[in-house]
C-alpha cells in the first residue's frame, strides 16, 4: 500500500533523517560494490592471469575498465531502483520512516528512479548541496526530488 500526503500524517522528510537512511544504505552500498569489484577481480584473474595481474597493479594501472564502471552503477542503480519502484523504501529509509512517493503519492518510475540516481551523483559530489538544497527549499525538496518529479517524505509510525 502506498502512503500520500492525503491519507496520512506523511510530511516532507528533515534533512537528519534523509542523512540517517543514507548512512543505513551506504554500507548496503558498500557492500554491492565489493561484490561486484570481487567479481571483476575474478574475471581480470581469468583473462590476464595472477602474474599480469599483479604486475598491472603494481604498475599502477587501473583494472577496471568501461565495463567494470558500467557494471558497478547498474547494480547500485538497481539496488535503488528495486527499492523506491516497488516499495517507495530503501531499507534504511525504513528504519528511519521515510518514503519516496511520486506527485500522485504512488510508488515512482524506472525512469525517475534512474533521475534521481544521476542526480544523486553531482548532488553528493558538490558537498552535498544537493541535499541540502531541501533546506532552501519551501517544500524542503532536494534536487533529486526536483528532478524526478518526486517527493521524500516522513510517514510516522501509526498507534497501534
Amino acid at each position: 500500500m502506498s502512503a500520500t500526503p492525503k491519507d496520512t500524517q506523511a510530511k516532507p522528510a528533515p534533512l537528519w533523517r534523509r542523512l540517517a537512511a543514507i548512512m543505513y544504505d551506504s554500507f548496503l552500498v558498500l557492500a554491492i560494490m565489493f561484490l561486484v569489484g570481487f567479481i571483476n577481480l575474478g574475471i581480470q584473474m581469468k583473462v590476464n592471469g595472477a602474474e599480469k595481474l599483479k604486475a598491472m597493479t603494481d604498475s599502477g594501472q587501473s583494472i577496471g575498465g568501461p565495463f567494470f564502471y558500467a557494471a558497478l552503477f547498474l547494480s547500485i542503480f538497481s539496488f535503488f531502483a528495486f527499492f523506491w519502484s516497488r516499495r517507495g523504501q530503501t531499507l534504511g529509509m525504513q528504519a528511519w520512516n521515510l518514503r519516496i512517493v511520486d506527485q500522485e503519492g504512488g510508488y515512482i518510475s524506472i525512469g525517475q528512479c534512474l533521475v534521481r540516481t544521476l542526480t544523486a551523483i553531482p548532488a553528493f559530489l558538490l558537498c552535498g548541496l544537493g541535499l541540502f538544497w531541501c533546506l532552501l527549499d519551501k517544500e524542503q525538496r532536494s534536487w533529486q526530488d526536483l528532478l524526478s518529479r518526486s517527493r521524500t517524505l516522513h510517514i510516522p509510525k501509526r498507534k497501534a
